[in-house]
């Protein structure tokens, strides 16, 4: 009788114990994935930002305003210019009012900034050669450079693209009006002899004008539709002032414009929106059913005895969902395999966040003769992980187990005995201090308290030299000189002090279980510590 109710308070004790470690669990696990994005009504999108920048390089082509004067160097022309074969460079930032993914025409306006040079054409030299010939000059010196533009000029921009994808060509093209800087060539023929001027040209102090810049260009949109290349043509149109120094200064104002086609660039950006979303309801997460099955029945809360020697059959461990689910959301499990042995608790086995609905007992723990579970203690815990669009829950872990034990083991509770000792070593050294001394003053106001005089005191002051700890110590056998041999005294201590606290615990001989301690005293003597006897304090 008195061991079957043992045999059931055991039973007891380790449901409770495995209640309490399965509910110990840390719930959120690790290893299982989370939503991105949260349950609320904002949402972040990204859209195509209105700005959007580009580039352009490539040859240029001067025209002097009209196509004979640029190309036909035979017929009348300003031979002043003698513009060339040159480069054009620009970058530009546009600002489109329309910016919507499918919409193929978009209207804005924006600016560019550019340089362009023009190098002087071969048949400058034969001209100046003649130039040089009816001067009759031998020793002529020549200095030329070529001619620049610099602008900046703003307008608007049309952009058609042929489809509604954002990987569409598009073609793009703007008129812009602005402010052109113009430099032009400029020549210096002298006589090395005499200095004097044979022919020159120069710039005059007017070199800004108002221009027109067009550009026609046919682009084709990156992977993601954020970088586009493609051609470019652009034409100007502006004005230039020059002069001929001499005994006559002769002062000119053409027209200046020019032709550039070249490889272009334009690079869109993407920005983060807020837009509302819908609400999300919340997911409820409930503890999976478990199941433990040993030859078809039941063995939760179970104590087995080591000496069955009967045959069973696998040890099935299985749970199954309380959830409904639907298309929107899905569920996952976690369970652990646990054995408690020695006082360790260790995982056996696991299944993280998987489908299954059961879970296999390792081979390691089974008995190869009988097929059943070797000595310990065994609990399993599940639980559910569900996750929808941008929510995520784990339920709480539904446990069960079972023992295996030797039923004729009887552990013997060994009396033990703590014993230690605390040793702190002290001495009191005579130090004198200032104190300030306060009464009513008879200068100030009535009745106040002032500090009057400042007085010397000399007090002891405590310092502790050292501490020494002792297990499995009896005080009374204490040597407390060898204990404190270590321990420096100072020159100046006259007596040093030593304070004995014992703590006993358990059954040790006799002694009186708890705390006690005594103070001992002992004169110094050329730094080293006398006989030491017992200090009583004065009541």
């Amino acid at each position: 009788m008195k061991k079957l109710f043992l045999l059931k308070m055991f039973s007891l004790a380790f449901c409770l114990l495995v209640h309490s470690l399965a509910l110990g669990q840390n719930v959120a696990n690790l290893n299982c994935p989370n939503p991105a994005g949260g349950c609320d009504t904002i949402g972040i999108e990204q859209k195509i930002s209105p700005w959007r920048v580009g580039g352009f390089i490539g040859p240029a082509v001067a025209f002097c305003g009209k196509w004979s004067s640029t190309f036909n160097s035979d017929k009348y022309r300003d031979k002043s210019l003698f513009n060339g074969i040159g480069f054009h460079a620009g970058l530009n930032a546009d600002y489109f009012f329309n910016v919507k993914k499918k919409k193929q025409l978009k209207f804005g306006v924006g600016a560019v900034a550019g340089l362009q040079m023009f190098f002087l054409r071969n048949d400058l030299d034969t001209f100046l050669d003649q130039i040089i010939a009816e001067s009759g000059s031998n020793r002529a010196v020549i200095r030329k450079g070529s001619s620049e533009d610099h602008y900046l000029a703003v307008g608007p921009v049309l952009s058609y693209a042929f489809g509604k994808k954002p990987r569409s060509p598009f073609i793009e093209a703007s008129v812009r009006g602005g402010l052109f800087r113009t430099t032009p060539a400029a020549i210096f023929v002298y006589d090395e002899a005499t200095s004097n001027n044979i022919y020159s040209v120069t710039a005059t102090d007017k070199r800004y004008h108002a221009g027109l810049l067009a550009t026609l260009g046919l682009f084709f949109p990156s992977k993601k539709g954020l970088w586009s290349w493609g051609v470019e043509a652009a034409g100007f149109r502006t004005k230039v002032n020059y002069i001929f120094p001499g005994a006559t200064i002769y002062s000119y104002q053409r027209k200046h414009g020019g032709f550039t086609a070249g490889l272009a660039f334009r690079r869109n950006f993407v920005r983060d929106v807020p837009v509302p979303k819908a609400p999300t309801p919340p997911l409820i997460c409930e503890a999976p059913d478990l199941e433990l099955m040993i030859n078809g029945k039941s063995v939760k809360g179970m104590i087995f005895s080591t000496l069955d020697s009967s045959k069973a059959d696998s040890i099935n461990i299985s749970w199954k969902s309380r959830t409904i689910l639907d298309s929107t959301k899905s569920e996952t499990f976690t369970a652990r395999l646990h054995q408690l042995n020695g006082g360790m608790d260790n995982v056996i086995a696991q299944v993280v966040c998987q489908k299954e609905t059961k879970m296999a007992w390792p081979a390691a723990y089974l008995n190869p003769v009988t097929g059943r579970p070797v000595e310990g203690q065994y609990y399993v815990t599940v639980q559910s992980q569900q996750i929808s669009t941008c929510a995520s829950c784990i339920s709480e872990p539904s446990t069960t187990g079972f023992a295996v034990q030797s039923p004729d083991t009887v552990k013997v509770k060994v009396p033990s005995c703590f014993k230690q000792c605390f040793l702190e070593v002290y001495a009191y050294k005579k130090v004198k201090v200032k104190r300030v001394k306060y009464g009513k003053s008879p200068t100030s106001c009535v009745g106040c308290i002032c500090p009057v005089d400042t007085v010397s005191k000399t007090i002891s002051q405590y310092h502790l030299l050292g501490t020494v700890k002792r297990d499995d110590c009896d005080a009374s056998k204490l040597d407390l000189n060898s204990e404190i041999s270590n321990i420096k005294i100072p020159s100046w201590a006259t007596t040093v002090y030593t304070s004995v606290e014992t703590v006993v615990a358990g059954e040790c001989e006799g002694l009186p279980q708890g705390k006690n301690k005594i103070n001992y005293s002992a004169p110094v003597k050329k730094g080293k510590a006398g006989i030491f006897k017992r200090a009583y304090q004065k009541k």
